[in-house]
């Protein structure tokens, strides 16, 4: 495992998280501080073997982020993994995430999933991949949460299914 192209890749993760709010011409005092709380809560993602996130689990639709319901589904479900007083500028924060509007630098590939089971979203997650310098592939795999752990583990073993590279991290 090469930490530099792991650690390049985290720090292009967190770069591109904070473009939406710290770019954007009028970000509100709401988005900054649900930028803050997102950024602390993450973690340098550590290596991870791809037989261990990817249990498939039945019983639940996954669906690309391609839309704004669907990245309202998303934040909704993602705010909830962060304590009640911070939920508020977490929403605003993540409503602010966009696939379409900022152009994702040369290398970096990102994808937001929610999953969702008889018709609610349940679980989100993020694969994020860049190509670094060295021409090493990483890709991530980021903000799984579920409103419970199998829903979770669901959607970790969907993300995994949907990834090919040589270095494979997670949170």
């Amino acid at each position: 495992m090469s930490d530099a192209a792991v650690l390049s890749h985290f720090r292009k993760k967190h770069f591109w998280m904070a473009s939406h709010v710290e770019n954007a011409q009028y970000p509100t005092p709401e988005s900054l501080q649900g930028l803050k709380c997102y950024q602390a809560a993450e973690t340098e993602p550590k290596q991870v073997e791809r037989t261990a996130v990817s249990a498939r689990v039945e019983g639940y639709s996954f669906y690309a982020v391609d839309c704004h319901p669907l990245m309202v589904r998303y934040a909704r479900t993602l705010a909830q993994k962060w304590p009640e007083a911070e939920r508020a500028a977490l929403l605003e924060y993540l409503t602010q995430l966009s696939l379409t509007d900022i152009p994702t630098p040369d290398g970096i590939n990102v994808s937001l999933y929610v999953a969702m089971q008889e018709g609610k979203p349940v679980a989100t997650g993020m694969i994020f991949s860049t190509l670094e310098d060295n021409g090493t592939s990483v890709v991530g795999i980021y903000d799984v949460y579920g409103l419970t752990e199998e829903a979770e583990k669901a959607m970790r073993g969907h993300l995994a299914t949907l990834t090919e590279c040589e270095i494979l991290v997670s949170e």
